[in-house]
């Protein structure tokens, strides 16, 4: 989705909120590139500085890249994390996010009220952990500021679900589309096959090589989504603007 955004000419950048696995920079395949990793970063006044960031940081394919490698650096305060989100969102257009299943984030002022897409493994015990998922979120947004006080992330409900069938060697077949979507009680947007070569390559750490042309047409109808939410921020932006308010002002 990155490599489609930047292709329509919106600059990307992408951050790595799974804190308890991590590890984006080898999903890709450039864990051998220095640079700045969430671990290292550090922000006693809650505040690092967007420009110097984007220096220090690893790119893919012209795609600035924030990994996290909790195995090589000591657990962060809430603050740091936030932080660095906050200064990784003024790099760029579009700001992705892996928030692995959401957890210990819900700190992140950063994060509060975002819009968000849920990836759902189309297993029997994928589909119980994402409706689990969902029914926190929904409680969330039910409970408004009552959950301020909840580890759990605090964007909006998934604006779609993506279903990603398992791979042959882990089960026979994943479960049915119109059965997964009868269960979680909503509509897949997408639903992905696994593609044996892509595996190979991530699986023997040659990382995302190529972005297979199903994936990428599968995609587009949720990329072309998205940047409609940006043009609509950014004509909300200039109109606010106009009344002598800053865009942060009013979306307080």
């Amino acid at each position: 989705m990155a490599k489609q955004l930047r292709d329509m000419a919106l600059s990307c950048a992408l951050v790595d909120l799974d804190l308890d696995g991590g590890g984006m920079d080898v999903l890709v395949g450039i864990e051998g590139a220095p640079g700045m990793r969430l671990g290292r970063i550090r922000a006693p006044l809650g505040r690092v500085d967007p420009q110097a960031l984007g220096e220090e940081l690893p790119v893919w394919d012209g795609i600035p890249l924030l990994s996290n490698d909790p195995w090589t650096a000591p657990p962060q305060g809430w603050w740091d994390v936030d932080a660095a989100v906050s200064a990784m969102a003024g790099l760029a257009d579009l700001l992705l996010i892996d928030a692995g299943r959401g957890r210990h984030l819900g700190n992140l002022r950063s994060l509060k009220g975002l819009p968000s897409l849920l990836m759902v493994d189309m297993t029997v015990l994928g589909l119980a952990r994402a409706k689990a998922l969902l029914h926190a979120l929904n409680g969330r947004r039910d409970d408004g500021d009552r959950a301020q006080d909840s580890p759990l992330i605090s964007c909006r409900p998934p604006m779609a679900l993506i279903g990603m069938m398992p791979t042959q060697h882990r089960v026979s077949h994943g479960v049915d589309p119109e059965q997964a979507e009868e269960f979680l009680g909503r509509s897949l947007d997408v639903v992905l096959k696994p593609q044996t070569k892509l595996s190979a390559s991530v699986l023997d750490g040659r990382g995302l090589e190529r972005v297979p042309r199903t994936y990428a047409r599968a995609l587009q109808p949720l990329v072309e989504r998205i940047v409609g939410m940006v043009v609509v921020g950014e004509r909300k932006e200039e109109r606010v603007s106009s009344r002598g308010l800053t865009w942060s002002e009013a979306v307080k």
